[in-house]
């Protein structure tokens, strides 16, 4: 089975930000049909006119083959741990059986009990939720979710590296349903960057989904054009709520989060902030969606930093930007700023990667009292927090942001992209490649080298 399944791999290989929380925010400009030849906010191209060259093909069995539905695995706490939830028919409590590779039948596995509660969305199935621990470093395991009543087909998960040198894989709003209309156009696009992340990261730690999931948040069809993938059978996702990701309990029940707080959340789920570490940095996941709690969000990451004193790098995970470049977005964004300039430079915050937009922007190094400095690549030290605002990873849509005195970098992209994020002890370079031709569009690096 591993042989025949390596051997295919290497054949192939808002709501508004201060109009409160649970409805979508639309500006006026998306509600204009998407073949609207406007310049501000352009068509993706019609289906079958994309170029995406050769993409990599990952190809396992769907959980769609069984009764099982919405597979999501989630980041642990630490890169020893991963979090799996899925759906089932049967009311009876799950399992997952987790092995090493070459125990391709399970004679040995290691067995973790799921809890299990009624689904709220979809009828006649039930939630079930499991932590793995005890994982090892740079193992190739194999795994099964189900129960009596139904298993699932064995995935490969292959942990990275559990050290201070590692990379993550970070995507914009994948927005899957907008417009409506070619939902399979995106689908095929957000596959195909799957494929390619696979492909030339097979050692990343985890992917970031930096808000807007979906289109519409109560919409089964669209999450499982998001989940059911391969590739994500094998990838830990670390998802941030999006204003389309709110409105009703479908969020909190496709995602297992660590170290979950209830502050800052913005319905009653209870879903609030998250964190998690890799190596010697700390990532800190905020829920935006409501302005109201900017207090909570402060408080959430004084004791994030406070349970991590000795990470080198602290990096803040946010749908909203408060360094966005769309004009409709433009006066939330500086109503944001004060919160965000409240916390980055007395938390020693090093970089704020943000979705919403469907534009690109980079900022200069902005500190506390909101002045900037230009550093060069790579900013060795740099005083201030870096600002980096994702386009679209599915292609749903593309705007041109307006320029900002802040921005080094400030683009409309037409074409899907990903970015990697590589750290080491001293360093954090950012590369953002166009997913189409895998091509460099922005590129900077961080150094902080022990004096």
């Amino acid at each position: 089975m591993k042989k025949t399944y390596l051997a295919l791999l290497g054949l192939c290989l808002g709501i508004g930000l201060l109009g409160g929380c649970g409805k979508k925010e639309e500006a006026p400009e998306e509600e204009t049909p998407a073949v609207e030849a406007d310049d501000e906010e352009e068509a993706p191209p019609a289906p079958g006119e994309e170029n995406w060259g050769t993409a990599p093909e990952y190809s396992v069995p769907m959980i769609t083959t069984t009764p099982i539905r919405y597979l999501s695995v989630n980041v642990g706490a630490t890169a020893e741990e991963v979090s799996l939830v899925w759906y089932s028919p049967s009311k009876e409590a799950g399992q997952v059986s987790w092995t090493r590779a070459e125990d391709e039948n399970f004679e040995d596995p290691m067995v973790f009990s799921a809890s299990v509660s009624p689904s709220k969305v979809t009828d006649g199935y039930y939630v079930n939720r499991v932590t793995v621990t005890g994982l090892l470093p740079e193992t190739e395991y194999l795994y099964q979710v189900g129960n009596e009543a139904a298993m699932s087909p064995a995935y490969y998960y292959t942990t990275p590296p559990f050290s201070d040198t590692f990379r993550f894989t970070a995507v914009g709003d994948i927005q899957i349903g907008k417009p409506v209309d070619e939902l399979d156009w995106q689908k095929n696009n957000w596959h195909r960057l799957l494929n390619k992340v696979k492909y030339h990261f097979p050692d990343t730690s985890f992917l970031v989904s930096l808000g807007d999931q979906v289109n519409d948040y109560d919409d089964g069809e669209q999450y499982n054009a998001i989940l059911n993938q391969g590739v994500l059978y094998s990838l830990s996702l670390a998802p941030v709520k999006g204003n389309h990701d709110v409105g009703g309990p479908q969020y909190s029940e496709h995602f297992m989060l660590p170290n979950q707080s209830s502050l800052g959340t913005c319905d009653d789920e209870g879903d609030g902030d998250y964190w998690f570490t890799r190596g010697n940095a700390l990532f800190m996941v905020l829920d935006t969606m409501d302005a109201a709690k900017w207090g909570e969000h402060e408080r959430f990451i004084e004791s994030a930093v406070e349970a991590n004193p000795d990470a080198g790098w602290r990096i803040v995970f946010s749908h909203f930007s408060p360094y966005n470049g769309y004009e409709s977005y433009l006066e939330n964004a500086q109503n944001l700023r004060p919160y965000f300039l409240s916390f980055t430079e007395k938390y020693d915050i090093d970089l704020v990667m943000c979705g919403h937009d469907h534009a690109y922007v980079r900022t200069y190094f902005v500190k506390g009292d909101g002045s900037y400095k230009e550093y060069e690549s790579p900013a060795v030290n740099p005083e201030g927090t870096m600002y980096l605002t994702l386009s679209s990873s599915s292609g749903s849509l593309y705007r041109r942001p307006v320029s900002q005195n802040e921005a080094a970098v400030s683009s409309k992209r037409d074409t899907p992209e990903v970015t990697d994020v590589q750290i080491t002890p001293d360093s954090l370079k950012v590369s953002t490649y166009n997913a189409e031709t895998w091509e460099v569009t922005d590129e900077f690096e961080i150094q902080k080298p022990e004096t």
